[in-house]
């Protein structure tokens, strides 16, 4: 496969291209045909039986990192594994799930739960956060009430192209690139290009987002990053180490355990989850780190992200036994997961000029050892600084 010319700076595959009629169904790359150094591989492949047939993933291993991309489901991660340690979590729904499976407006609106088991799934961009009444402006001009489902399409929606790429020159990137639209007759049509990215031999993901209104006039979006993450960093004891500048419980369940937010128990049965819309400092850049630790701080994973892009975060605390899905999600966003109406009202829901994108950027990072979490937790207290948490004990939404 060495279809590459001498000075090009990547090597690039077409997977799926709609408008061209192109899509390749199985396909791999390695360091056997671009030899790059490390142990590396891209393989593309499609799923077959159950509710996971039709279902396209895409395995990128940098030689230390490995994660499953699932165009299918909207360019989200399905799983990863950082030299050797499990990264995602265990749900229920233990298949990918294709969306022709999937009713959103199922359960009252709560359909989008059948096939939630991704390590990093996106919310929206149309709306995300529970179910609600929303008025939008028919066709006919007129005002018209509608259900907006939990947390949108787009983890429903597959990508209408997907492209790979490696780097030929260092730090030899692995990418993998998609574009993803949620649009239709008389109503929105914003389209998502994606690139999630890693480096050989490096403990971290990238993901860069643009969101374009593709329409003639303004349209709002919304877009959340719900990542999740279970056994071995979340454990007995784990903790939540981010620069906070306030946080507060999302309803009276939530204020029960407020005091105890950034601390998580052993898997308890019964347990109802609880949700806290947190604001974080950023440092000089407006940039800013959540990590999440096991107790004896020997495996942590972080996320980072601007403020200037995603301004909120939200912190999701399901710590029932494992059968039920022992999970944590970390989740920054443009706004926090409430029914859009009521995010519209506190000004949390932007509006996309015709043409206009907006750019979002994502650092997923898993650190193993004390020194490297040491190092983390330096890098967190720099950017908290003087500034003291402000813990409000009632729900504040």
């Amino acid at each position: 496969m060495n279809n590459h010319t001498l000075g090009e700076k990547a090597f690039r595959k077409v997977l799926t291209d709609v408008s061209r009629s192109i899509y390749v169904e199985k396909w791999e790359i390695s360091n056997e045909n671009l030899e790059l150094g490390h142990d590396w591989q891209i393989t593309k492949r499609r799923l077959s039986g159950g509710l996971s047939d039709g279902v396209d993933v895409i395995d990128v291993n940098n030689g230390a990192f490995s994660y499953t991309l699932v165009p299918t489901r909207g360019m989200g991660i399905w799983k990863g594994s950082y030299k050797g340690t499990y990264i995602g979590w265990n749900s229920p729904v233990n298949d990918l799930v294709h969306p022709k499976f999937i009713n959103l407006e199922a359960h009252e609106g709560l359909g989008w739960l059948d096939g939630f088991n991704e390590w990093v799934v996106r919310c929206g961009l149309g709306n995300f956060g529970g179910p609600g009444r929303d008025v939008i402006i028919d066709n006919n001009g007129n005002q018209k009430e509608i259900m907006l489902t939990l947390h949108g399409k787009i983890a429903n929606i597959p990508a209408s192209q997907v492209e790979a790429k490696v780097d030929l020159k260092e730090p030899f990137g692995l990418t993998v690139n998609g574009v993803v639209y949620e649009r239709s007759m008389f109503g929105s049509n914003l389209k998502l290009k994606t690139s999630t990215s890693t480096t050989l031999g490096s403990n971290t993901v990238r993901i860069v987002d643009e969101i374009t209104n593709l329409r003639a006039a303004s349209d709002e979006m919304q877009i959340l990053y719900h990542c999740n993450y279970g056994p071995p960093f979340l454990t007995e004891g784990s903790r939540l180490i981010a620069p906070i500048m306030e946080v507060a419980p999302n309803n009276q369940r939530s204020a029960e355990g407020v005091k105890e937010y950034d601390i998580f128990g052993p898997p308890q049965d019964g347990f109802v989850e609880q949700v806290y819309f947190i604001r974080l400092v950023g440092d000089t850049n407006g940039w800013t780190t959540a990590m999440l630790t096991n107790k004896d701080e020997t495996q942590a994973v972080s996320v980072s992200f601007s403020l200037r892009q995603l301004p909120y975060f939200t912190l999701w605390k399901n710590t029932n036994i494992p059968e039920e899905g022992y999970v944590v999600g970390l989740e920054p966003g443009t706004g926090y997961p409430n029914p859009k109406a009521y995010e519209r009202q506190m000004n949390r829901v932007p509006t996309l000029k015709p043409k206009e994108t907006y750019r979002t950027e994502l650092v997923l990072s898993v650190h193993l050892g004390k020194d490297e979490i040491q190092e983390m937790k330096e890098k967190i207290a720099k950017i908290q600084g003087k500034i003291k948490p402000k813990i409000n004990q009632t729900p504040l939404r």
